[in-house]
């Protein structure tokens, strides 16, 4: 029994799809496709046409694209047309669709939008990195796209050109699109500067980008040293420039560029002095010692370059001073200082003062020199009943002073 029923069920399916595959063939008999066409420029008006012997039923078109998809109502007149919406006709691409006739799917196939290339194109040009440095082992990319006037990009192998300017001479180099894009490798020359670059597509020409080409790295250089006289006064300032700094194709190098100057003196302590690069030359200055030294000056633009060394001996400008003890030996002035030319040194020269008790420090006072004078004074509160010696030191001069009993100065 069961056995009769699934007999039964299977048989009426058959007949229900049979007349369903026979309803769908009878509708595509009575629709034709008439527009031959596949392939339609962007922008054209674009339409698909049928023709039908179906007076009591419309059918719908259902199209889909990339960008969106909609369901389309027939103009009937002579014909069955469709009328493909801008939105879908203006860009580029495969539009499939699908004639609609009571629920049922009766034909399908797809059209074709291509660019529009007869009309003006648009061109969008990228360019990067925009500095780069001299020689040839920089370069920058120019990347150009090239797309009709409803931004569809070109076919694959259409003709774009680049515009390369520097200094007295213009190259133009054509490309292909591929892969919707073109692009050129620019690379850097010897000499800095700036490249300018357009590009242009079907008389479509783009505005100038620019490049800076800046100079490459720094080679050795040269240094030397002026100064209106070689006292070690601690006063006079020496200024320490370079040569005209430059890469290895004679490109000046960039302002602004770091230079340091190491300088070790006879005690093999280094100073520092620095200062950055105007039209390729650095001045930086220093002040002289205030004792006689000689110093070994270097320039560097680290890691980078280097000068050749150069050597500054500065002379002492005193050989002695005067002290004399005043008030009980409790104030003790030192000078008058004299300068080279025996004129009283500037103020502000430093002078110590170290105090020893058995032959130990117990202190070290510090001042600087005001008219040619430095002045120190011995406390009674902490300097009491005991013997002290003294050494002064005054731009790299020493002089000691024998022990002074303040004992009995006090008694």
């Amino acid at each position: 029994m069961k056995k009769t029923k699934n007999i039964l069920f299977i048989v009426v399916l058959f007949l229900v799809l049979t007349s369903s595959y026979a309803q769908i063939a009878q509708a595509e008999n009575n629709y034709k496709l008439i527009t031959t066409t596949k392939n339609f420029i962007a922008g054209t008006n674009v339409s698909i046409s049928f023709t039908s012997n179906n007076t009591l039923n419309s059918p719908s078109l259902y199209i889909k694209s990339a960008y969106s998809r909609t369901l389309l109502s027939p103009i009937i007149k002579n014909n069955i047309t469709f009328n493909i919406p801008d939105v879908f006709s203006k860009k580029a691409g495969i539009i499939n669709w699908s004639l609609i006739l009571n629920g049922e799917i009766i034909a399908k196939n797809y059209i074709e939008i291509i660019p529009n290339v007869p009309t003006k194109n648009l061109v969008e040009t990228y360019l990067g990195p925009r500095s780069i440095q001299a020689g040839n082992r920089d370069y920058t990319m120019l990347v150009i796209i090239p797309t009709d006037k409803f931004d569809n990009p070109l076919p694959q192998n259409s003709a774009v050109k680049s515009h390369v300017q520097f200094l007295d001479n213009i190259e133009y180099t054509e490309l292909k699109t591929n892969n919707l894009i073109a692009w050129q490798n620019i690379t850097s020359r010897e000499k800095s500067g700036a490249l300018h670059i357009s590009s242009s597509s079907n008389n479509t020409t783009t505005n100038e980008l620019t490049t800076v080409i800046f100079p490459s790295n720094p080679i050795n250089f040269l240094i030397h040293a002026n100064s209106s006289h070689n006292f070690a006064d601690g006063n006079e300032l020496t200024e320490l420039i370079t040569s005209e700094i430059k890469d290895e194709f004679g490109n000046i190098i960039s302002d602004g560029t770091l230079v340091e100057f190491n300088i070790r003196n006879s005690k093999n302590i280094v100073l520092k002095t620095r200062s950055s690069t105007l039209n390729g030359i650095a001045k930086a200055k220093i002040l002289h010692p205030d004792h006689k030294d000689l110093w070994r000056i270097k320039g560097y633009v680290n890691g980078l370059a280097e000068s050749n060394t150069i050597q500054l001996a500065f002379k002492a400008i005193i050989d002695d001073f005067d002290v004399t003890f005043s008030e009980e030996n409790r104030k003790i002035t030192v000078g008058p200082l004299l300068s080279f030319m025996d004129q009283l040194i500037p103020d502000g020269a430093l002078v110590k003062l170290h105090i020893y008790s058995k032959n130990k420090l117990v202190e070290t006072k510090s001042s600087t020199s005001f008219k040619g004078f430095v002045k120190f004074y011995i406390s009674s509160e902490f300097y009491k009943e005991d013997s002290y010696s003294f050494k002064i030191k005054a731009l790299g001069v020493s002089k000691n002073i024998d022990q002074i009993n303040y004992a009995k100065l006090n008694k």
